[in-house]
């Protein structure tokens, strides 16, 4: 993301990837979401939860901003290491999700995408965008990383 996006870009930009992901909902369907193949054996219902999963983390990051909290921990196992385990938190996530029904998913994922616009609006500029802002950020400024955790795997 470029340096100088600002809280409008920012909550453009959500409100583009939102437009971006109903529109890929209503070419796939509902019939064929939870068919296989999707990606490898995955349905595409399992890729929701997947990407449900995932945003959870930056929801409660955002979340913990606006209370001026530490975030709650993701929902996976905490000896799982997201920068060392991807792959197995992934997986913990299919097992976790691959059951569940596809309205719940559709509907959690499309609350979420809401919720995190809301958020955003919620939040100062400064506390979006300076990477010192946050010490559970580790340097890293919390705006950018809604459009990083949040979509960058459907473009």
């Amino acid at each position: 993301m470029e340096p100088s996006i600002n809280k409008d870009a920012l909550l453009e930009r959500i409100k583009f990837e939102h437009g971006f992901w109903e529109t890929l909902l209503d070419e796939v369907g509902e019939e064929r979401m939870t068919q296989p193949g999707a990606t490898g054996p995955w349905t595409f219902k399992d890729v929701v939860a997947h990407l449900t999963t995932w945003r959870q983390r930056t929801i409660a990051r955002l979340e913990a901003a606006r209370l001026r909290q530490s975030p709650i921990p993701p929902p996976w196992p905490a000896f799982l290491d997201e920068e060392k385990e991807t792959e197995q938190i992934n997986q913990w996530i299919y097992e976790t999700n691959r059951h569940r029904d596809l309205a719940e998913v559709l509907s959690e994922s499309r609350r979420q995408l809401e919720q995190l616009a809301a958020l955003v609006e919620a939040l100062p500029e400064a506390d979006l965008f300076d990477p010192n802002r946050f010490p559970w950020m580790a340097g890293e400024p919390l705006g950018p990383t809604v459009l990083e955790s949040s979509f960058s795997h459907l473009g």
